[in-house]
């Protein structure tokens, strides 16, 4: 049996949770065959239409594959839906290390910048008020970081969708769920030390002069300062960001 999750809407869905996030840890690996359908229905304590229901979802992401014969096997990392939001969720939760730091952020490092250009270049009047209203949220719900955590990805997104462009808003929204995991983190570095507001306004400020190619390089530098305290909180020092200053 396990603990049912009320903020879940179904159970199917709960137990697509638990055996997507034993998967995404590295609990049943690539080419591991889950426990028959019996099994898995004695654990958790449901019926068989729900484990197949949440089978149906776990494939649908990627995360496995159902064959008569073979059963359910785990498929290889290349054909995960990574940018689902489910199974990234999952994989932040249940293997947050420096890697995925790094793969989050030379992702968002692709991208962000030259939204941050396109924003500046093609935005309108209003695209360019919602920007400065995001940033103005940002700041009003420091002292609250979940509702901070939501205010700073809707920053973000608010960015995105300046660029009118169909492709980065649909990416922005895809990782959605890992700049809430960032900023979350960012909140908890080792030595306490408030969230730096100054690249956010920098941001801000470029883009709503229009220039563009100043507005790209302060979001560099803005991620780049997330990385690092990221990466502080997660080691629990602040010898990273000291380094990084020295350089």
């Amino acid at each position: 049996m396990f603990e049912r999750d009320t903020a879940i809407s179904t159970m199917s869905a709960q137990v697509a949770r638990i055996i997507g996030t034993r998967i995404t840890s590295g609990e049943f690996r690539p080419g591991d065959t889950l426990p028959i359908e019996n099994d898995l229905c004695q654990a958790y304590g449901v019926s068989r239409s729900t484990i197949r229901e949440a089978v149906k979802n776990l494939a649908a992401k990627g995360l496995v594959e159902v064959s008569p014969k073979i059963g359910t096997r785990v498929l290889p990392f290349a054909d995960w839906n990574l940018l689902d939001q489910d199974v990234l969720s999952w994989r932040l939760n249940a293997q947050f290390d420096e890697r995925i730091i790094d793969d989050l952020y030379e992702m968002r490092n692709c991208f962000e910048p030259r939204a941050c250009f396109l924003a500046a270049r093609d935005g309108s009047v209003e695209d360019l008020e919602r920007i400065q209203m995001r940033l103005a949220d940002l700041v009003s719900m420091l002292k609250q970081p979940a509702l901070a955590a939501g205010a700073e990805t809707e920053f973000h997104l608010a960015i995105m969708t300046a660029t009118h462009n169909g492709l980065f808003v649909t990416i922005g929204r895809a990782v959605k769920t890992a700049l809430k995991v960032s900023f979350t983190l960012t909140q908890r570095s080792a030595n306490g030390q408030a969230l730096d507001l100054e690249p956010y306004k920098a941001v801000v400020s470029a883009i709503v002069e229009r220039r563009g190619e100043e507005a790209s390089r302060q979001m560099s530098h803005l991620l780049e300062v997330s990385r690092l305290r990221i990466l502080e909180a997660l080691n629990g020092t602040s010898q990273i960001i000291e380094r990084s200053a020295g350089e």
